[in-house]
């Protein structure tokens, strides 16, 4: 609360969302907390929105859909899951909190504020422990403290072995009340084939949010409860835990706080893979390919981002590289072939959305290769429709989009690769030359002028030369 009295924005959608007994309409709840934090601003509703993305979703409130939010009480009820028991727990008699109950409970509970009980409403009693471990990172092997639940003589009571499992239920997740009952490995064997229905929902679920994030990684804090919501169902039996589900998912990858892509890698570890195998190939270019997947013709259209009406239509050979590709682009557009970096990236679509992912593919020099030189064109796995993504000169960050329209058989005596269309021109012409009466086609733009007449003003070769020899010029690309 402010000094003058008044609550904070983020307090009004606390207290409605204290306040909320089942599942809300966005619309009703951005309304009610407006009732409460008047605001005069252009758009409240967006801001109020905007605020329960970003500082509520996770702790408070959930979306149950797309314009219905749900308060994290109700949502997490009744929520069934695993927790697998490693030997270390099994032979100490340790119930880890971390990653166990991770996104399960609230975040400022701590281990004592936990309460335990079994399937006949038994309280579970237990002794919070302090466990040092170590972990194996890039930088060698490190020490680090988790807490534990000792429930040995628990564990013992029901001669709980390696292979068995816990099926955890949220009792009340507001005050981390679970109800804990021991699986067998045998049981869970006879429960195989839902478990692996399960995992799958479950997993799909999480792959779905990412590929529609408006980004391209999701917060576990908020992907993981609600996957679960949506899997949620008293007569269902439990997947695995979620952790393991992400660690054996080829489309995604856990970070410890986010999901990413399974092809992402840190900054961090960029930097640490380009130290420590500076000259690693790309898999890609070392791929077996038949020959008639090498002679094969890629039919390409390309086009500046910017400037989509400007666009060259190249053919190259799959068993041609990205260095040839570079080439050939740099001569379509006209780029200085002896000079700049540029790079290559593969686009996926996501979903069913308009938006791509981009897979960096590498980067080309014109000298000295580059990561992505020796990448054969067939290797990629592209299809028509798919699109690639090429920029010329990092700094100035001159960005095409490539886009594969056929896959054709090779001309004969054609030479590859090789330009096969263009838009039709639409030419600019001299603006000196206009006021003396002639029509003669620009082949530049004066820079300096444009900057101080605040208009374009074109050139011909001879204007060029003889009245703005001193200026900065570009030349026109039609």
């Amino acid at each position: 609360m402010k000094q003058d009295g008044t609550i904070s924005k983020t307090e009004a959608i606390h207290q409605v969302a204290a306040q909320m007994d089942k599942a809300m309409n966005l619309d009703d709840f951005i309304n009610r907390a407006l009732e409460i934090w008047p605001s005069y601003a252009k758009n409240p509703q967006a801001s109020v929105k905007q605020t329960i993305r970003d500082e509520h979703l996770g702790k408070d409130l959930l979306f149950l859909d797309e314009n219905t939010l749900i308060p994290m009480q109700q949502a997490m009820a009744g929520i069934r899951f695993r927790i697998p028991l490693t030997r270390q727990e099994i032979n100490r008699g340790w119930l880890f909190i971390y990653p166990g109950f991770q996104f399960m409970n609230q975040r400022e509970v701590t281990a004592e504020d936990f309460y335990l009980e079994d399937d006949k409403g038994q309280t579970i009693p237990f002794n919070p422990v302090t466990v040092k471990n170590k972990i194996k990172t890039i930088f060698g092997v490190q020490e680090y403290e988790q807490t534990a639940f000792d429930l040995g003589q628990w564990y013992e009571k029901h001669k709980l072995r390696r292979g068995d499992s816990l099926l955890i239920t949220i009792l009340n997740w507001e005050r981390s009340h679970f109800c804990l009952q021991p699986e067998s490995s045998r049981t869970r064997q006879q429960h195989e084939a839902e478990i692996q229905r399960q995992n799958q929902a479950l997993a799909d679920h999480l792959f779905r949010a990412l590929e529609n994030a408006r980004f391209e990684y999701i917060w576990g804090q908020v992907a993981i409860p609600t996957a679960y919501l949506h899997l949620k169902d008293a007569n269902a039996y439990p997947p695995d835990h979620w952790y393991e589900i992400l660690e054996k998912d080829p489309r995604m990858r856990w970070t410890g706080v986010e999901i990413h892509y399974a092809d992402w890698s840190s900054p961090l570890e960029n930097i640490f893979n380009d130290v420590s195998s500076p000259t690693t190939q790309s898999t890609s270019s070392i791929k077996y390919l038949s020959k008639e997947q090498k002679n094969q013709v890629y039919r390409f259209k390309a086009f500046l981002w910017h400037r989509k009406g400007l666009w060259r239509r190249i053919e190259i050979q799959g068993g041609q590289t990205l260095a040839d590709f570079d080439r050939a682009l740099r001569d379509a557009f006209e780029h200085d072939t002896f000079d700049h970096l540029s790079g290559f990236w593969k686009l996926t679509r996501r979903g069913r959305s308009h938006r791509f992912r981009e897979i960096d593919l590498g980067n080309i020099n014109p000298f000295e290769g580059g990561e992505a030189a020796d990448i054969l064109v067939s290797s990629l796995e592209i299809e028509p429709g798919d699109a690639l993504k090429y920029v010329y000169d990092f700094g100035d960050w001159i960005e095409h989009r490539i886009e594969l329209e056929a896959i054709v058989e090779p001309e004969k005596d054609a030479k590859y690769p090789q330009i096969v269309g263009q838009n039709k021109a639409r030419y600019r012409y001299c603006h000196n030359c206009k006021k003396t009466g002639k029509k003669v086609i620009a082949a530049w733009i004066c820079i300096t002028c444009c900057n101080r007449l605040q208009e374009d003003l074109f050139l011909c070769e001879t204007c060029a030369d003889r009245d703005h020899e001193d200026h900065y010029t570009e030349e026109i690309l039609y």
